[in-house]
């Protein structure tokens, strides 16, 4: 019961928390499964499975007369190896912090700093759109995810640097308050931005610039990459860090690291800095 609710909280909820049983079609879960594979089909599976639950007991009760995830498939998630170009970062950067120049991009200036400040900060999509102001530190520059929001269930601290604070400020701004979501949503009063409007403003945006073959989750992969290049030089294991992937610990280093809880703090500072100075040269704006 506790994955179940584990599964409905973390993809269906965000996603159809405020649709109505008799609403939801088969059209509608095809493709929201497919984003939920593509971080790991085994949360497709998981996640399809809670709907299909919920729809049984529903028919039992005769609230509903069908189940629409009885007939969805689950897509293989095929390893991704993308990494953006600087030329690409460039133009969708561009896109993200001006949707309102794009025509025909159709993505509200909240959307493009989620995007944004994904790329700075190399965190998951979904995370990012549930960012909350009792989150962040502006004194200590930190942003900490509790455990019930990362996707190892354990809490991430991840250090800000200057441009994800002007980032930040500028979405809270966008928001009308510095108390609430970074990133509301524009349907529900007290909900917030979800991975799933994330990844489908990621697609409109790369129709809309011609940048093929892209999507936000490539941010962490493209900046890891620069991280333990020359170009910044960071060890593998603090990007792993920075990434919040701690079962990246080296061979019999495992174990030791389940119970290493030194958040590396200083170490992954230097790196998200020197990535948001290098990603502020690429796309040709102004470190803070």
């Amino acid at each position: 019961m506790a994955l179940d609710r584990y599964y409905a909280e973390r993809f269906v909820k965000p996603c159809f928390g405020d649709t109505p049983l008799h609403e939801l079609t088969r059209a509608d879960l095809q493709p929201f499964l497919d984003e939920v594979a593509a971080s790991g089909p085994s949360n497709a599976r998981h996640t399809r499975n809670v709907i299909r639950q919920a729809y049984n007991y529903a028919i039992r009760r005769e609230i509903t007369d069908r189940n629409p995830a009885q007939s969805v498939e689950i897509a293989r998630s095929n390893s991704r190896d993308r990494v953006l170009t600087d030329k690409e970062l460039r133009v969708i950067w561009g896109a993200a912090i001006r949707p309102e120049q794009h025509r025909g991009l159709g993505m509200s200036a909240s959307m493009g700093m989620a995007l944004c400040l994904e790329m700075i900060t190399l965190q998951r999509g979904d995370e990012v759109c549930g960012l909350h102001a009792r989150e962040v530190d502006r004194v200590e520059r930190t942003w900490t995810i509790p455990g019930h929001r990362t996707k190892n269930h354990l809490t991430h601290v991840v250090p800000l640097s200057g441009l994800a604070l002007q980032i930040l400020a500028h979405a809270f701004a966008l928001a009308g308050t510095d108390q609430g979501f970074a990133f509301p949503s524009t349907k529900s009063k007290h909900g917030h931005l979800t991975r799933h409007s994330l990844n489908r403003a990621m697609q409109r945006l790369i129709a809309s610039t011609g940048v093929t073959d892209a999507v936000s989750h490539d941010f962490r992969r493209t900046g890891a990459t620069h991280m333990t290049s020359e170009r910044i030089g960071a060890p593998r294991f603090i990007v792993s860090r920075v990434l919040n992937q701690i079962s990246d610990t080296g061979g019999a280093a495992a174990v030791t690291g389940i119970y290493d809880r030194n958040e590396y703090l200083p170490e992954k500072r230097r790196a998200l800095d020197r990535w948001a100075v290098l990603l502020a040269d690429i796309v040709m704006v102004a470190p803070t």
